[in-house]
């Protein structure tokens, strides 16, 4: 394993979360993409919503619920709904 690899694992937890590494996003749990732009992403996390705003943003790679992005960060916020479980 890679050092970002042994970070990325020693990280596995089911809640939303964001690393942020100069112009490298690695946002994590992502259950399904709501909004993508150049400026903005917001994923879906299971209970919760993750919005990243910045610019320049491109996705480098999605997979098994980790997505990287590049570009430059200058927010990140997390925000659930005001709707309880309908289950």
């Amino acid at each position: 394993m890679t050092i970002k690899d042994d970070i990325l694992f020693d990280f596995a937890v089911n809640m939303p979360r964001v690393l942020v590494s100069g112009r490298t996003a690695v946002l994590d749990n992502v259950r399904k993409l709501m909004l993508l732009t150049d400026s903005e992403i917001v994923v879906f996390n299971g209970q919760r919503y993750t919005s990243v705003t910045g610019e320049d943003f491109v996705v480098t790679e999605l997979k098994e619920e980790r997505m990287l992005v590049s570009g430059e960060v200058k927010e990140i916020r997390f925000f659930k709904t005001l709707q309880k479980d309908q289950g």
